[in-house]
This record gives structure tokens, sequence and C-alpha cells, in this order.
């Protein structure tokens, strides 16, 4: 029996959506200078773990044996992978498996089928002398569905939703010399039923592993809101700093120190409140008024350009840790622009200006790794989509890998991050239930926490086709609280309370899904609602599809409070399988893999095909979303 979990099974209980994770932040990296950071150079306190790990795949959680995870017990039935990958792709004894709505084993919640497949992931690594005295943490990209982390045989902790990543503290742990990781990942749980999206189930280690170590005292997160108000640009530094496990509190006599630079590295003049690029780290005193070791620095910006999909003008903001002795040391920087979003008078407004949504929804896909795509193949979807006049998307129906919104905002695309929600199969069901309320609080506050310094996010979604409840006006609270710069867009809201008013504490944004052209255009001609109309799907591109593409942009141009939408899909997901005819492989779909239930072909429903070549309809599209008339 796996220690720990096995006793308490978390994966079966929804309640249980971490233990021993660290919080959510901004992604870091540590330099030890400020020219070391402006360089970029290699950072010291990073290790990937990426490339070969040992693998071996079980029927049932229940049946791992202590031994999986300490490496002790005999070595038969284990292999190599390689991570991030999918191990449904690798001959291991399990296939892909795709359903649209159906989950793919019976219900009711949270009841898991018979077999939950469960693959041990194992692996050494040497900590660097350099990092003795330091805290080490494990960083954990992506895992579908939970996992667990062992260190040396230890439990270390468990961590749900597969499209965010997970930290743990594993300094404890570790001995001089070699050191065992083990993560234990389950296909199916408890989970499942809110990650049920129009997809393939896979299963493994999809995104990227890597070790980190800390300082005693470290830069924790850094919130910045880089706004664009009224034509002019002002800054808002937060920066929290955090001690490893070996202090209680932030000693006095810390500092931080700010400096604002183009890409090319000229400084960028700043005014900041009380003329200083400095700020204390509050420590704690009174802790009945401490709100926490927050340094924040403010500031009114002259000489910048703003950040829009037109013109995705960005600029570095690094961030000095300055010890009470006067030395620098920790940098860190985050990549940003400067940009305003607001819904008024019926319209969403980037720098002020309303923009009309060309957009689509995007699946992480690839035709032979499946969900462990690239940051190359990020990059060659994103290109295609300027290449065509698309100037939006759709985190469908989940938080992407950080570095694809990196690319959003070094190319310029308009971004609706989505939580990674979505009840299908129990669509009105789970979003009042209280065993989920927790799952629902932590996957949409988790998003915003690791992605709200992107210029590219214009609009936080709560979710997908999740019914319409007390958990999503809980999660709506919380955003609104804690990122007032960005409109909220949660398409079931207007489902199931109406167009006119439903929603309205929870949805900035009008976003149906599939409604026919004499409706938007009725909704907008007649002033029904004082909020935006932007189509959250339409123009499904299964097969020969979107003959209404110039009818729909028609209406979305010449009507007041209509600013476009989202084609469902991007592209095909199909998986290359090899068969006997020629020419020896095919793109595969639902039930070629003999996974049942499926939906058949319903996955090849997109405007490019799974290789990313376009399909016919993307010659009108390009026409239809000309930005030059």
């Amino acid at each position: 029996m796996l220690p720990v979990i096995g006793t308490l099974r978390p994966w079966a209980d929804p309640e249980v959506v971490s233990i021993g994770r660290l919080p959510m932040h901004v992604p870091l990296t540590r330099w030890d200078s400020l020219d070391d950071a402006r360089n970029t150079l290699p950072a010291p306190w990073s290790a990937s773990l990426d490339g070969r790990w040992r693998f071996r795949r079980f029927a049932h959680p229940d049946r791992v044996p202590a031994s999986a995870v300490t490496g002790a017990g005999s070595s038969a039935g284990w292999g190599d992978t390689h991570v991030p990958g999918n191990w449904t792709l690798e001959n291991q004894g399990d296939v892909p498996h795709y359903t649209n709505v159906t989950m793919p084993f019976p219900g009711p919640p949270p009841r898991l089928p018979d077999e939950v497949s469960t693959g041990v992931y194992r692996r050494e690594f040497r900590v660097p002398r350099t990092w003795r005295k330091r805290q080490v943490v494990l960083h954990v990209g992506g895992a579908e569905s939970v996992h667990a982390v062992y260190v040396n045989g230890a439990f270390v902790g468990y961590g749900t939703d597969s499209r965010l990543p997970s930290e743990y503290d594993i300094t404890v742990h570790l001995v001089a010399g070699s050191n065992t990781v083990a993560i234990v990942v389950m296909r199916y749980s408890a989970q499942s039923y809110v990650e049920d999206q129009d997809q393939w189930w896979m299963a493994g280690l999809h995104r990227s592993v890597h070790l980190e170590a800390r300082a005693a005292v470290h830069v924790a997160d850094v919130a910045t809101t880089a706004a664009w108000p009224d034509g002019s640009a002002k800054l808002a530094l937060d920066v929290r700093i955090a001690t490893d496990n070996t202090a209680d509190a932030v000693p006095d006599g810390w500092t931080v120190r700010a400096h604002l630079e183009t890409l090319a590295g000229k400084r960028v003049a700043v005014a900041w409140e009380g003329r200083r690029n400095t700020a204390a780290v509050p420590s704690e005193q009174r802790p009945y008024f401490f709100e926490g070791s927050v340094a924040s620095l403010r500031g009114s910006v002259a000489r910048v350009l703003p950040w829009s999909a037109e013109v995705p003008q960005r600029y570095r903001v690094f961030i000095e840790l300055v010890a009470p002795d006067g030395t620098t040391r920790e940098v860190v920087a985050q990549t940003i622009g400067f940009r305003s979003v607001e819904v008024r008078d019926r319209a969403l407004l980037v720098n002020a200006k309303r923009v009309m949504i060309r957009g689509v929804n995007r699946h992480d896909h690839h035709p032979e790794r499946g969900k462990a795509v690239t940051v190359d193949d990020m990059r060659a979807d994103l290109v295609a989509m300027k290449r065509h006049n698309i100037n939006a998307v759709r985190c469908s129906h989940y938080p992407n890998d950080h570095r694809f919104l990196d690319l959003c905002d070094e190319i310029g695309l308009y971004v609706v991050d989505e939580a990674n929600i979505e009840s299908h199969a129990y669509n009105t069901s789970l979003c009042h239930d209280a065993r989920y309320r927790s799952t629902w609080l932590a996957r949409g506050a988790r998003m915003v926490e690791r992605d709200r310094n992107h210029p590219s996010v214009i609009l936080w979604s709560l979710g997908n086709e999740s019914g319409y409840g007390a958990h999503h006006e809980a999660l709506a609270a919380w955003m609104r609280h804690s990122d007032p710069s960005r409109p909220l867009h949660y398409e079931g809201a207007v489902f199931h309370a109406g167009w006119v008013d439903g929603g309205r504490n929870v949805t900035d944004i009008v976003c149906p899904m599939y409604s026919p052209i004499w409706a938007v255009e009725m909704y907008g001609r007649n002033g029904l609602g004082d909020r935006p109309l932007i189509m959250c799907e339409y123009s499904h591109a299964m097969g020969n599809s979107n003959g209404s593409l110039a009818d729909y942009w028609r209406v979305f141009e010449n009507t007041p409070g209509l600013q476009g939408g989202f084609i469902w899909e991007w592209k095909d997901h199909g998986i290359r399988q090899t068969v006997r005819a020629a020419p020896g492989w095919r793109f595969a779909y639902g039930g070629q893999f003999g996974d049942t239930p499926n939906d058949a072909n319903f996955v090849a429903d997109g405007l490019m095909a799974s290789d990313l070549v376009p399909h016919p309809v993307m010659r009108e599209l390009a026409w239809v979303h000309r930005p030059v008339r």
C-alpha cells in the first residue's frame, strides 16, 4: 500500500483538492544580480527533471506497493518513459479515450470505476552543493488526473487540477548524494467529473517537472498592474516576500527595489510615489493588523506605448530583494504591457477602444504527443492564427502552460483565460454540490494567481458548461476582489439565467454558444441588455462547415452591442495511428482505440487539420476577418 494516501484515498474524495501543496504564484526565475537578470543568463537555482524516468503502470492505486516509490523492490515490470508525455500514447497497456459529454465511466459523482489506471514515475537526482542551505521545491507542471509526490519513500504531498502546476517543499526529505523522487499519477479521480471537456482523456505527466532552490528570505510572488487609464500609464507592484521553513517571519530591514526597462535594456523613467523606487518589507509586529510581508510600489510612467494585439508593446520590470546590510540577495523579473480593459456602454474596451474579437477556441493537442505540447507547437499555432487574421484565443477549457501566455503577450493575441472546470455530464448539479465547492474556488483562484501579470489576458472565464450555481457566485466574488482590472466571462450564467440580466454577478459579457444569427442581431438591435455580446463558441468547424461566417460578420460589424466571437475550434484532435493500409497511418478519432463509450469523429472539428494543415475554410476566414476593408 502507498504510504499515507493508501489510507486517506484522496483521489476518491472531491473535498480534498491538495495536501502539502505550496501557494500558487506567478512564474519566477531567480538571479543573483541585476546584470544576470538583464542578460537572462541561465538561472543557478533551477534544475529540469524533464527527460527519461522509470515507469510502471498499475491497475489501481490500491495495488501500488510501497516499494514502487522507494525503488527497493524488483525491477520487473518497469520500463522507461519520457517526461513530459502521456502514457496512453506509449504502449503501456492503456489507450486514449474520447468523449464529448458522457463520462468515460458510469457515475454518479464521485463514483470511480473498478479500474483506476495508475502510473508511477521514478527517477534519481542530486542536489547541487550550492543548494544545501536553501529550501528545495519540486514543481509538477501538469498531471492527469491527480498526483502524489514521494521523496526517498516519504510522502510529500498531493495535488489536483491537471492544467495548473503544483509545488512542494521537499527540503526535509533530502539526503546527501542520490535522492529518489516518485510521482504517482491516477488516471481518474473524483476530480475527473469537473474535467469533462470535449477532448481525449489521457494520463501522465504532460507538462514539465523541475526543481527550484529558494533562499531563506526570497520573493514569493509579484503582482503587477500595468494600467493605461485615459491614455497614461500607471504601474503598481505588490511584492510578497517569504521565508523558508527555518523562520516564522521576515526579519526587519529588508526592502525591494524596482526598475522598469524596455526589452532592449533602456531605462524607463517612473515617477514613483514618495520619489523612491524602494519599499520596505513589512515585518510582523502586531499580528492583529498585519496584512503580510508585501512591499508595495506605485508610480506613473511617461513615454511608454500601450500593449494591444495589433502592437504588442512590452517592457520588463526588475525587482531586487535587498538585505538589511544593503546587498542585493535576489532579482526577479516580469515582462509586462500597459493596457486597460473595461466593459462600458455595451462594449468591451481595450485601451478605451472597442475591439472586434476575431477569435478561435484552442485545445492543447499534438497528433503524436497528445497533451504534451512544446513551445514550438504553441508558437506554430499562434503564428498560423495571426496569418489568418485571428486576433483572440479562448483557452478552452483550462489554463494553458504559462509559456503559451508569454507567446500571446509577444505575438499579440487577446486571451480568455479559462478555469479548468467543466462538469458537462452532470451540468447542473455539481455547481450546487458542497463537496465540490473547494474545487471551484481552488481552480479559478489559482489560475488568476498564476496568470495575472499577462497583458494578453483580457477576460477571466469561470469555466465551461458547468451549470450556474453558488460555486460560480463565490468564485466570481473572489476574482473581482483579487483582480478588479479584468471583466469576467461565463457562458453558463447567460444560458441558464437569460441574456438580458442573467448571471450579472458572474459574467460581464453575454457570451452564448451556437446562437443563430437572427438571435444575436435581435439582442443588439433591440438593445435588450447593457452588456456586449461576444459568442464564446460559434460556426462549428466540423467537416465542410463554416458556411455562414460572412453572414455572422455582416451582423457583428453593423449591429451595436455585438463584438464577434470564438469559432469552435482551432484544429482537429486526430491521433496519428499506425495501420496496415497505405500510407501506413491515419489520424484516429474516438472508438478507433477500442475506447467505449465514445463520440466517434466529433473530435475532428477544427479549422486546421491535426498536423496544422489549413482546411479550405481558412481562406474564407482570413478574408472575412480582414482588418482592412
